[in-house]
């Protein structure tokens, strides 16, 4: 039996695991939910993904969630081509940048975007616009390390490049929302702002199979 796995378009977490599948070439079965209590909270799936998110994985009478979890076990079912490393000192360079893209950027990435995709912008002004002075000051320093290298923590992509990468993304497009041009500040040109992250990114996307784990309905 493939392995199914449970995904939400444009989730970033999803996107992760959806990426890893594709760097492993790990064949799947693909279940896409739609962020409704219907879906979410259905008895099937919190048996599955017990807090009722996504993604979420069942390998035979296996379940398990939270993406890099997820990615984790991947790594397990196939261990080539590597995403945590091949050594200790690779592995830990790799778990360094993941604790950190967890506890320093993606906060303040999700505190940002909340306020624009699912608050009352007006409102919640100051709270964006502190997430974004963090948020420039992470991608500057972030910046300055990818220019003397391709990837995160390793000289191939790793399980860092995959955790990060879907929020650039997901970034980008709460800035670039209509009226945030206040808030939004260097985030609406990441490219030009911060070219080495921009050149960074555009080698994930040249992943093969990388079409496949792009959020379907941002084509639309």
């Amino acid at each position: 039996m493939a392995l199914e796995v449970y995904w939400g378009s444009g989730s970033p977490y999803a996107w992760r695991v959806l990426l890893a599948l594709e760097v492993k070439q790990l064949d799947y079965e693909s279940n896409r939910l739609s962020f409704t209590d219907e879906d979410l909270k259905s008895d099937e799936y919190l048996a599955i993904s017990p807090r009722g998110k996504v993604p979420a994985i069942r390998d035979g009478s296996v379940t398990v969630h939270e993406s890099i979890a997820i990615i984790r076990y991947m790594e397990d079912l196939k261990p080539e081509p590597t995403l945590f490393g091949n050594d200790p000192a690779e592995r830990s360079k790799i778990w360094c940048s993941i604790m950190e893209i967890m506890n320093y950027i993606e906060p303040n990435i999700l505190d940002y975007a909340r306020t624009i995709f699912y608050g009352e912008l007006a409102d919640k002004k100051q709270i964006a616009i502190t997430a974004r002075e963090a948020i420039e000051n992470e991608l500057t320093n972030l910046d300055a390390s990818l220019k003397d290298k391709d990837y995160l923590a390793s000289d191939k992509i790793s399980a860092a490049d995959i955790v990060l990468y879907p929020v650039i993304p997901f970034l980008t497009r709460a800035a670039m929302k209509e009226n945030t041009e206040e808030v939004s500040g260097k985030l609406r040109a990441i490219d030009d702002n911060y070219p080495a992250i921009g050149a960074w990114c555009k080698r994930i996307e040249s992943i093969p199979g990388y079409e496949n784990a792009y959020p379907p309905h941002w084509k639309e």
